[in-house]
């Protein structure tokens, strides 16, 4: 038995390493998606969404199956043929949203930005205002670059231009000041298994007055991800009544619901501090240790991920020899910086102990493998910034 491997710590950017409290949720037999003990953890989960995203009862909170890519695609639900959309990306997963959006009949602009960086909102704001857009689309955490763009102020500066704005939040609900109301956000969503820390398998959204105004029967959605088949089902269950559509996974709900406590227990304030200083630890310890961050600038940083550029070693080298050492991170997935960079996730329930730990293996690992890094450095900056 490699009892190294077998204890790994998981930093990765989703799936991350899951509580075990939030685990043991799920472990139950013999339960009905119309069992009042489902519908109870599903009324309870809709009610912690709107907790997590920081909205009161004018936004209908949604759960349906999927993860991220099911709720982004369900947006197309506020969309009727000939609609024209704004895609403001960041980077690989700012891009989904175009080729989502591709599939269906929409004219669809975008914007995009140098891997490291994000659009600035002078470009953002001149694009919306020679053309009206019905709906512009944002990532809050690009999950490529680990780049977090400012959504409080670019929505503040474009918001009186366009009908809906959309906040793909997967890597940062649960780990970044989310707003949603406060910030005028009319769509905000997220997934089961990241920052959130529960399995996979949900795709989880807020939406606000303004935009239900625009879930019609002609909208170009499809079956499946057609919000207006979801909302009687997610109206019902906040009701206390069992609804179907289609077959929810209810133990990954079960597991949702106990995850949304125990963020409610922490308190959505402190889980966002506790994860700004473990991303702040993992950041001076990659620095110390003499290497660059692929985001550009600390106003870019997120508490969620952090990219590692490499000078010497293979990233799929780095990946396969920090396995040996107990850690599991990313590989990194920017086209233009293909082999270049690893990613180091560090969202749901990670401690600052686990930034040590990190910090650790990678020097040891980069080390090994000649990359040139002043080993025991990292470590060091890791601590002086803890204490």
């Amino acid at each position: 038995m490699d009892l190294i491997k077998n204890k790994k710590l998981l930093m990765h950017v989703g799936p991350v390493d899951i509580y075990e409290e939030v685990l043991y949720a799920g472990l139950k037999n013999n339960v009905g998606f119309t069992s009042e003990e489902f519908v109870n953890a599903f009324r309870d989960s809709l009610k912690g969404l709107r907790y997590l995203f920081q909205v009161d009862d004018t936004y209908q909170p949604f759960i349906i199956p999927g993860g991220g890519t099911s709720a982004m695609e369900s947006v197309t639900s506020f969309l009727t043929k000939g609609d024209k959309i704004l895609v403001v990306s960041n980077g690989v997963f700012g891009d989904r949203w175009i080729n989502i959006f591709k599939k269906y009949p929409v004219e669809v602009d975008y914007l995009k930005a140098e891997a490291g960086d994000y659009v600035s909102m002078d470009s953002v704001k001149e694009k919306v205002k020679q053309k009206h857009y019905k709906l512009v689309t944002f990532t809050h955490v690009e999950t490529s670059t680990g780049v977090r763009h400012p959504i409080k102020d670019s929505v503040k500066e474009i918001k009186d231009y366009v009908d809906i704005v959309v906040v793909d939040g997967v890597s940062s609900v649960g780990a970044e000041e989310v707003k949603a109301k406060d910030w005028d956000v009319d769509i905000y969503l997220t997934a089961s298994q990241k920052a959130i820390g529960a399995p996979p398998g949900l795709g989880l959204l807020v939406v606000s007055e303004n935009a239900m105004k625009h879930l019609r029967e002609d909208n170009i959605a499809s079956y499946y991800l057609d919000l207006k088949n979801w909302l009687p089902v997610m109206r019902g269950m906040e009701e206390g009544k069992a609804a179907y559509f289609s077959t929810l996974p209810v133990h990954t709900v079960f597991m949702l619901n106990e995850a949304l406590k125990l963020i409610q227990d922490e308190g959505i304030e402190n889980r966002v501090k506790r994860h700004e200083k473990v991303a702040g630890t993992i950041r001076a310890g990659i620095e110390g240790m003499g290497l660059e961050i692929v985001a550009k600038r600390p106003d870019a940083y997120s508490n969620t991920v952090t990219g590692v550029m490499l000078r010497k070693a293979k990233a799929q080298d780095v990946l396969s020899e920090i396995i040996k050492e107990g850690v599991e991170i990313a590989p990194g997935v920017h086209p233009s910086l293909q082999g270049k960079y690893v990613r180091i996730g560090h969202m749901g329930w990670v401690t600052p102990n686990d930034a040590i730990i990190t910090i650790s293996a990678l020097e040891r690992t980069l080390k090994r493998l000649g990359e040139d890094v002043r080993v025991g450095e990292g470590v060091r900056a890791a601590q002086s910034y803890l204490t």
